[in-house]
Formats: structure tokens, C-alpha cells, sequence
């Protein structure tokens, strides 16, 4: 029985993540870290507002991290340090430092850390990676890929995403990292990236719209 911990209780623990180790027979829900913890108590009854006092329990085998990007570094290391396992949420990290950092970590500690990109999990994208190193739709010349949503809590609880020192980037960071690890997942070893990013509708300080170019080993 894998014991989880999960640090955040947002959209996506709500919806995906905890009924996700609540369905597992292999899996159990073992406590949550929240700033509020009657949001927690709604799913668990262990809850700490401490990740520290969280960690030092000897019983949580594994870390769902899913909090703010800029806290990704620090509380997957801190996990790590304490000998527990970890799968983050995307975009891992601010940079490719940080996410260095964190995958070096793990390595030192000698658990297993992971990043949340489940759609190479999909139906459709196996059976597609199956077909392609098959050579059933013939060589690849040319993939396209579009990534698009509404963003409208510019005062919320989420404005953060608005701000590049705490998400990192905007619209290639939250909505297209999902895309390029599909592509990644299909295609194999990047070569070479370009990348064009800008502020067509919203003046803010994430771009709102961005262009990537990807050259494939393949």
C-alpha cells in the first residue's frame, strides 16, 4: 500500500489527483498539506499546514506536489530529503536549473521523482507511438499542435499565473507543456527548438500567445 501525501488543494487535486489514489486499491489518500485546512479535511483526516511536520511522518511513502510553480524546487527537494517519493505537476520547474536540481536530488536521495504528464498514459497516444515505431504510417515529416484556454482571474486566487517569477512563463509554460510532452513522448530526442513568444490581446507579464518550432531526431 502506497501511502500518499499531497501538498495543495486546487482544481487539479480535487478533480483528478485524489479521486485518482482514492480509486487505486494499491494506493491510499494519507494526509494533505493545505494554507486552508478545512479544504483538506474534506478529503482526508490527517492535515498539516506545516510541510516540515508533514515530511517527519515516517508513514507517507510517496509526495503529490501541486502547489505554485515557484515552489516546486523547494518542496520536491524537501520531500526528497526526507525519504519520500515524488511526483510533481507540471511545468516541473521556473527553469531548466531548478528542474536540474531537482532530478539531481533525487538521484542523491535514491527515490523515484517524476513529472504528472499523464496524456502519453492516453489510449490514443500508445497507440499511436506503437504504430509509428512500427513504421505503419510511414516516416514523420511533420506534426502540428495547438494549445489554447481562457484565463480571466487576474485578481484571484490564481493570479500568480500571471506573474513570471512565481509560474515561470505563461501560455507555453501552463497550457503547452502538455502538448510538447506528447510530441516528446511520439517523436523521441529534441534537436533543435525556436521559440516566439508575445502579448497579442493581454499587456501582461506572461506572454498570452507563443510559437514553438521542434526538430525531432526521428
Amino acid at each position: 500500500m502506497l501511502k500518499w501525501l499531497v501538498i495543495g488543494v486546487g482544481d487539479i487535486t480535487t478533480k483528478r489527483v485524489i479521486p485518482a489514489i482514492l480509486s487505486e486499491p494499491r494506493s491510499l489518500l494519507y494526509g494533505i498539506v493545505t494554507r486552508d485546512p478545512r479544504k483538506g479535511y474534506a478529503y482526508c483526516g490527517k492535515v498539516w499546514t506545516d510541510l516540515a511536520e508533514a515530511l517527519a511522518d515516517p508513514e507517507i511513502d510517496a509526495v503529490y506536489v501541486a502547489s505554485p510553480v515557484y515552489l516546486h524546487r523547494p518542496q520536491t527537494i524537501a520531500a526528497l530529503q526526507a525519504g519520500k517519493h515524488v511526483l510533481c505537476e507540471k511545468p516541473v520547474a521556473l527553469n531548466y536549473s531548478e528542474a536540474r536540481e531537482m532530478v539531481d536530488a533525487a538521484a542523491r536521495c535514491g527515490r523515484t521523482f517524476g513529472v504528472s504528464y499523464y496524456r502519453r498514459m492516453y489510449p490514443s497516444l500508445q497507440r499511436a507511438k506503437v504504430l509509428l515505431s512500427e513504421g505503419a504510417v510511414g516516416r514523420p515529416v511533420l506534426a502540428l499542435c495547438f494549445a489554447h484556454d481562457w484565463f480571466n482571474d487576474e485578481d484571484g486566487r490564481r493570479a500568480w499565473l500571471l506573474d513570471p517569477g512565481k509560474a515561470g512563463g505563461g501560455a507555453l509554460f501552463d497550457t503547452a507543456s502538455h502538448r510538447i510532452d506528447a510530441l516528446n513522448f511520439l517523436f523521441g530526442k529534441p534537436l533543435r527548438a525556436t521559440v516566439q513568444r508575445s502579448n497579442v490581446v493581454h499587456q501582461t507579464a506572461v506572454e498570452d500567445a507563443a510559437t514553438l518550432l521542434v526538430d525531432y531526431e526521428c
